[in-house]
């Protein structure tokens, strides 16, 4: 059975050990920078914290990091084990939810990460998502202007 140690959870937010590489050719990476990803339930001690991804590397930020690869059903929170894509260290257990665009909040696919709120738990899913290629930290109010484009 899967556990949740502390050490894990700190470790994982101080960032892997080694360098990340990719391994073979994954043409399914995207290219692009303009997939962003944030905190979307706000700073500060909660029980759960939602990161949100938005953009066309959505789908594959969310089969970098979770277990089993495939997407989840739209629409649909479902429970995956969430771990770093390059060292492969679990960093939580959470619920994943997959929005494929245009019918999303802001008419782009869009991914959620529903995690445990701790501190050390998002920091290792913010700096995870960091190490994806084509996806970029969101500037303040970034979603806010597609979501009023896609409205």
């Amino acid at each position: 059975m899967w556990r949740v140690p502390w050490t894990l959870a700190a470790r994982a937010a101080r960032g892997p050990r080694r360098p990340c590489t990719r391994q073979g050719s994954d043409s399914s990476a995207p290219r692009s920078g303009s997939t962003i990803f944030a905190l979307s339930s706000g700073q500060g001690r909660c029980g759960i914290a939602v990161i949100r991804t938005s953009g066309p590397a959505s789908s594959h930020a969310l089969r970098s990091l979770t277990a089993p690869r495939d997407l989840p059903r739209p629409r649909y929170a479902c429970l995956r084990l969430l771990s770093d894509p390059c060292s492969g260290e679990p960093l939580d257990r959470a619920l994943v939810l997959w929005f494929p665009g245009p019918q999303s909040f802001t008419g782009e696919d869009c991914a959620e990460f529903h995690v445990h709120g701790g501190p050390a738990v998002v920091s290792g899913v913010l700096q995870a998502l960091g190490r994806v290629p084509g996806l970029r930290p969101a500037e303040a109010g970034a979603d806010r202007g597609s979501a009023q484009e896609h409205t």
